[in-house]
């Protein structure tokens, strides 16, 4: 299933789109085809240079994993990641998939459970050029309602990596998505995920001299 407006997937998921609420829809989201030009490493550093030796691009979440756990007696645990954000510069595109994710559960008397989930590891490519990055930076959050729901959420804030010798790579989380279902009789399931980022490629110290 997929939104139609956000053009983001959402694995298992059914009804609205989490994020603005547009009906789900069956497939996958179009791949985009007007930004599929690779360029060579060395025109990618001279397209950062020429940027003042910083180049950011926005990225938005183009698949969403998630998992629902129960376990005895009441507790309930949701866990959500961005499995894959893409973006687009002056037609190059860039493509990011989720290598590895983190999950973490928690429970606080009496019956709250709480489930955390973040993407640990991402690859990809900017125009054909590969990036390797690992979160730094994990953002938490609890909630809870009445009588014993817990509804825990977990994204990745801040990731760093290397694009070849030259560049440098960030990611930082710019809009976090989050979602909150319950079931019977006292479960709580709270998901959360990167759903806008900005990659900023930055040429090493070296390479600026």
């Amino acid at each position: 299933m997929y939104c139609s407006e956000c053009k983001c997937e959402f694995e298992g998921w059914t009804g609205r789109c989490p994020n603005c609420r547009t009906p789900l829809v069956e497939g996958s989201p179009p791949v985009a085809e007007t930004a599929d030009e690779p360029i060579s490493y060395e025109a990618l550093v001279e397209l950062v240079r020429e940027n003042g030796g910083s180049l950011g691009i926005d990225l938005s979440a183009s698949e969403v994993g998630k998992e629902k756990r129960r376990s005895f007696p009441y507790f309930g645990r949701g866990y959500a990641w961005t499995r894959r954000m893409q973006g687009v510069f002056n037609n190059i595109l860039v493509d990011l998939a989720t290598t590895e994710v983190g999950k973490e559960k928690k429970e606080r008397f009496p019956y709250r459970g709480f489930g955390f989930a973040w993407a640990k590891a991402i690859e990809g490519n900017v125009a054909g050029n590969q990036v390797a990055l690992t979160v730094k930076k994990v953002g938490t959050d609890r909630k809870w309602s009445f009588p014993y729901s817990g509804f825990g959420y977990a994204w990745t804030q801040e990731m760093s990596g290397q694009c070849g010798d030259e560049l440098k790579v960030d990611l930082q989380t710019t809009d976090v998505g989050r979602l909150r279902r319950s079931g019977f009789p006292y479960l709580g399931y709270g998901l959360a995920w990167a759903s806008k980022s900005v990659l900023t490629l930055t040429l090493n110290q070296q390479t600026l001299v």
